[in-house]
């Protein structure tokens, strides 16, 4: 059976408009979120600022919680797509990573987003929490676990159980900042403070890890 090209052209154009209209949607529901908190804003203000119909809107998400969800989840894709690059150093990779990990979550959009699931999980609203919990800190982090795990496994290092390193490495580097953005002591964090903590928290964090007491800076 052949199938016609116009026919998967127009297939095509149908999902990226699809694409498309989602990504408004949510563009829209960052923003109201962001104006009135989660808790005022209603599908109603949500349609008219992506000027469709609600009816459009519950076609592609099915409740309100669905939409914050899925402004998380797109967080969390971010934080998964950061590679780490075994062809550096440890120090250089391990700094490059925790450097892109900061500009995703220390970014405006995501910080305002964790503000409001501690507003909701403070009002009670466990549905919310379940449904709109963040994946930094669990799966985002797989990549970071997984080369420490390589790095381990090579008998340079001995980090233990990886995924308690990974999450000692990014609170060590990342913790204190970003809880003081979440809670307003700081607005921003300059980026030669970022850079400087997190190449000393890399330092320290490999010195301690080195196998047989003596840390290497290469993965070969």
């Amino acid at each position: 059976m052949t199938i016609d090209p116009s026919v998967l052209r127009s297939a095509a154009a149908q999902g990226e408009e699809l694409d498309g209209l989602r990504e408004r949607i949510l563009a829209a529901a960052e923003g109201a979120f962001f104006e009135r908190g989660f808790h005022a804003t209603v599908m109603d203000t949500i349609a008219r600022r992506a000027g469709c119909s609600k009816k459009t809107i519950y076609k592609l998400f099915e409740s309100k919680d669905a939409l914050f969800s899925a402004l998380l989840q797109r967080v969390g894709r971010d934080v998964r797509a950061i590679p780490v690059d075994a062809t550096l150093p440890p120090t250089e990779a391990l700094c490059d990573f925790l450097q892109a990990l900061a500009r995703v979550i220390l970014r405006g959009t995501s910080v305002a987003l964790t503000r409001m699931v501690m507003a909701e999980v403070a009002r009670g609203r466990d549905h919310t929490q379940q449904a709109c919990q963040p994946d930094i800190g669990t799966k985002s982090l797989l990549v970071l676990e997984d080369y420490l795990d390589w790095l381990q496994r090579r008998g340079e290092y001995e980090f233990g159980v990886p995924a308690l390193a990974s999450r000692m490495l990014v609170g060590m580097a990342l913790g204190a900042f970003h809880h003081e953005v979440l809670i307003g002591v700081l607005e921003e964090v300059p980026e030669p403070v970022l850079i400087q903590r997190i190449q000393q928290s890399v330092r320290v964090f490999l010195r301690g890890s080195g196998a047989g007491g003596a840390a290497h800076d290469s993965p070969g």
